[in-house]
């Protein structure tokens, strides 16, 4: 199995700041709490997303995650590519900055969350756009190095351009820079109603990165603060790995089957990271050994 990463994101729950979620109680760990909380989990490295971070030079950012202990595997940010030309010119400006901001804290990848979607506009015309974008910040991510990333995402504002897996494929194979790769995540398709195993087939040519995740579906009259719908209105709660509808055993064995040895990155939306973070990394470790 691969290193274990875990992005801040997954401590979103608890922490403090202009950029907390929405949620009934008050952040209390900073950002930096964050990062170290994870140099205790004894993970492999840590993923920061941009929004967190921005104000931030890349020489701080460096100085806090070594301090840790804790190299930085991926630099997470948006920029909405699924626009016209004349704008899309200033967002692959954009998104050619954020890769140059990867580099410098000195990152070997980048995910991007690379569009909005626009009911108004086809989504043959969005995804055109977002393929013609996303090659221009391949064509500069493979400058510097850098593997450009994007995910079957789960995230409502972007699911009908690229939730499913034959989407990101597709995109992929249009996008032709090997600067550009596919982060499979194991959640993802239960907001589309789509098969994970199928979805990870799929996307495996193209599969440079992998996010685990799980949910359960919440009961009739059941409350919960942070939840999922997906596109047949079913709503879901985050889980640990092992316990969701996702058989994460499968997913790790079929990752095992097709020889996938990059990183796998834990990821928890809603539920207290203190006691389900180090739940998760310990499952991954028993599973490898």
């Amino acid at each position: 199995m691969g290193r274990i990463t875990i992005v801040d994101f997954s401590c979103a729950w608890v922490m403090k700041g202009a950029f907390q979620i929405a949620r009934s109680k008050p952040g209390w760990m900073s950002r930096e709490d964050v990062v170290n909380f994870y140099a205790n989990l004894k993970v492999d490295g840590v993923e920061l997303m941009d929004e967190y971070w921005r104000e931030c030079a890349p020489d701080y950012l460096i100085s806090v995650t070594s301090k840790a202990g804790l190299p930085i595997t991926c630099y997470v940010f948006f920029c909405d590519l699924a626009v016209p030309t004349a704008e899309r010119l200033s967002r692959i400006d954009e998104g050619r900055k954020l890769l140059d901001r990867t580099a410098a804290i000195g990152s070997k990848r980048a995910m991007i969350v690379p569009a909005v979607y626009k009911p108004d506009i086809s989504v043959a015309d969005q995804t055109h756009w977002m393929i013609e974008g996303l090659r221009a910040c391949a064509e500069h991510a493979q400058t510097l190095g850098i593997t450009l990333l994007a995910e079957n995402i789960d995230y409502a504002p972007i699911r009908p351009l690229m939730g499913r897996g034959t989407q990101c494929r597709d995109i992929c194979e249009a996008v032709n820079s090997p600067a550009f790769r596919l982060i499979y995540d194991s959640g993802c398709s239960l907001a589309v109603n789509e098969d994970t195993f199928e979805t990870l087939h799929i996307m495996a040519p193209y599969l440079a990165h992998v996010h685990l995740k799980n949910a359960r579906l919440l009961k009739p009259g059941e409350h919960a603060e942070r939840y999922q719908i997906s596109d047949t209105s079913q709503i879901y709660a985050s889980t640990p790995l092992n316990a969701g509808i996702v058989d994460t055993n499968r997913v790790l064995s079929e990752l095992d089957r097709i020889r996938y040895e990059g990183l796998i990155l834990i990821e928890n939306q809603g539920q207290d990271p203190l006691s389900v973070l180090p739940e998760d990394v310990a499952y991954l470790r028993s599973f490898a050994s």
